[in-house]
Parts: structure tokens; C-alpha cells; sequence
């Protein structure tokens, strides 16, 4: 016997692994799910066939007949009739009277009380308007306006006069003295005191730095 052609081929062998992890993965992990999810479609389909449609229907049919068919007697037979009469009744005792009255009666009535309003209280306002109203009006703007230009000018005029009298009174007092004063006086310090007072002092330097210099040596 040919042990050669008995002998299991090499490279058949990493197919057969995968097979064999697939359907091990396929009976632990996702036969389970499918079971699971056959289990919930089955119970609901029961629950849909069983409880929520019949639920329904009856709903359907105890909405229909104790809601909406006595609903559609009451609009049919109560209400459309009683609109029907009472429209009889309204269009009979007011839009008809109103009807007739409007061109007879009412219309006249309102002209007339328009005329009066007008006669009385329209044209006199009109008159009050045009005649007094509207010219003392201008006129007091024109007054206003010019009053309000003479303070500016007069306001202009006092912060003239209030600005010359602080220069008279302080400005010019300070620039003399600041002039014929101080300005001396700083000069004097300046000549008599401040360099004499620096030459001191750079003098008192140089000292120390001799002095420095002798006891310490002069630094490198």
C-alpha cells in the first residue's frame, strides 16, 4: 500500500482549525442569541395575536359605538336642528330688523349725530387748531429758541468773565511769583547751595577712595 496518497495533506489543516472554531462559536455564543431572539419574536407575535389586538378591537368597537355613534346622533338630530332654529330665530328678531332699520333709521341716526359731532366739536377743535393752537405754538418754540441761544451767549460771556477774573485773581499772581520769586531763589540755591553742596560731596568721594586706596590698596 501507497502510504503516500493516505498521508493527510498539510495544507488542509489550518481550514479544518477555523471550521472547527467557527462551530464552536456558533454553538456557545450565537445559537444562544438566536434562540433567544426566536424565543422574544415568538412571544411577541403570541402576545400581538392574543392580548394587544383583541385589546384593540374591543377599544375600537366600544369607542365606536358609545362614542362616536351617539356623537353623530347628537350632530345629526340635536345639534344641526337647534343651530338651524336658533339661526331662524336670530336672523328673524335682529338681522332682518337690523337689515330693514340700517337704511331707514340707523343710518340717518348716525349721519345726523355725525353732523353734530362735527358741528359741535370737530370744527371748533379744527378752528382752535389753525387760529390759536398752532401759532402760539410757533411762538413759543421761536421764543424758547431764541431764549435758549441769548443763555448760551450770556453763558459764554459769564465763563469769559469768570475765567478772566481767576487769572486776574490767581494765574497771574502765581506766574509773578513764580517769575520774580522763585525763579530767583532757585538760581541762588542752584549757585549757592546745590553746587557747592554736589563739589562737596564729589570731593568726600574722592577723599574715601584715597583713603581707601592708602589703607587697603588700590584695587585690582
Amino acid at each position: 500500500m501507497n502510504t503516500e496518497n493516505t498521508r493527510p495533506q498539510p495544507q488542509h489543516e489550518p481550514a479544518g482549525c477555523l471550521t472547527g472554531v467557527a462551530r464552536a462559536i456558533a454553538l456557545v455564543v450565537v445559537l444562544p442569541l438566536r434562540l433567544l431572539w426566536d424565543a422574544l419574536v415568538f412571544c411577541l407575535e403570541l402576545l400581538w395575536r392574543w392580548v394587544l389586538a383583541p385589546v384593540g378591537r374591543a377599544l375600537g368597537w366600544l369607542i365606536h359605538h358609545l362614542l362616536l355613534v351617539p356623537l353623530r346622533f347628537l350632530w345629526e338630530w340635536v345639534v344641526v336642528p337647534v343651530g338651524r332654529a336658533l339661526w331662524w330665530v336670530v336672523d328673524l328678531l335682529v338681522v332682518t330688523p337690523l337689515r330693514w332699520l340700517g337704511p331707514r333709521v340707523l343710518l340717518p341716526v348716525l349721519k345726523a349725530l355725525w353732523w353734530v359731532v362735527d358741528l359741535l366739536v370737530v370744527t371748533p377743535l379744527r378752528w382752535l387748531w389753525r387760529h390759536v393752537l398752532a401759532p402760539v405754538g410757533r411762538a413759543v418754540g421761536a421764543v424758547l429758541a431764541r431764549a435758549w441761544r441769548v443763555a448760551g451767549r450770556i453763558s459764554a460771556a459769564h465763563g469769559r468773565l469768570i475765567g478772566l477774573v481767576l487769572w486776574h485773581a490767581v494765574g497771574r499772581p502765581l506766574v509773578w511769583a513764580y517769575r520774580v520769586i522763585l525763579t530767583p531763589i532757585g538760581h541762588v540755591l542752584r549757585t549757592w547751595v546745590w553746587r557747592p553742596a554736589a563739589a562737596a560731596a564729589r570731593a568726600v568721594r574722592a577723599a574715601a577712595r584715597e583713603v581707601r586706596a592708602a589703607l587697603f590698596g588700590a584695587p585690582r
